[in-house]
């Protein structure tokens, strides 16, 4: 392997962060599932997914995971709720206690692995203790895969620019309520900002 590939993800400074990867999304019978289903069966997300965790797992890498978690009182009595708000409210999705706010069996946080403070809207990092585990960790390289594409994911990654992280997207990792989402965010947004784009398979090939 080039020199270069090896020292772009070095394994003590770089962090794999799972995004919302719960049962209300992933998981057949999860509240959002139906309309993620078919953008997740298209493209592979959950499988893709398990293969980068396996492969960050193997390669030494740390682990944070940043589920989004809600509470009933959340969303419905706020001043300035957006059409996602209502959404969750009226479903209530990720709540606290439920089967639909634990992890999807296949990621569930191992031993040594973090799990940030729950996010209420969309960056992972606002209102939780993401930045501060990273940063008390010495680990400004992100990966970042989980759901969805074009909100949770994608605002955790601007941020995290913004922060002075090193990000890295990986585009058949992540999934979201239409293809043509899917696409716009991947194709039109991430490489206006992002420092890196990989497949599954690319990211795989170089933690290896």
């Amino acid at each position: 392997m080039e020199e270069w590939l090896i020292m772009a993800y070095p394994s003590d400074r770089t962090a794999l962060v799972v995004v919302d990867a719960t049962n209300d999304f992933i998981s057949e019978g999860g509240k959002a599932w139906p309309g993620v289903r078919d953008v997740l069966a298209e493209v592979g997300t959950v499988a893709t997914m398990k293969r980068v965790l396996d492969a960050a797992r193997a390669a030494g890498i740390q682990v944070l995971h940043a589920p989004m978690e809600t509470q009933p009182w959340d969303y419905g009595p706020w001043k300035h709720r957006t059409p996602s708000h209502d959404g969750m409210f009226a479903a209530q999705l990720f709540r606290a206690g439920t089967w639909g706010a634990e992890f999807h069996p296949d990621f569930v946080p191992a031993e040594g692995e973090v799990v940030a403070t729950p996010h209420k809207t969309f960056n992972a990092f606002h209102g939780t203790d993401l930045d501060t585990q990273l940063r008390q960790r010495d680990l400004d390289h992100l990966i970042l895969c989980g759901l969805t594409t074009n909100t949770c994911v994608d605002s955790t990654g601007r941020d995290a620019v913004e922060r002075g992280y090193h990000v890295t997207f990986v585009s058949d990792a992540v999934a979201t309520f239409t293809m043509e989402m899917q696409q716009a965010t991947i194709e039109q947004n991430w490489p206006r900002y992002a420092h890196r784009i990989l497949t599954g398979a690319e990211l795989v090939t170089e933690l290896g």
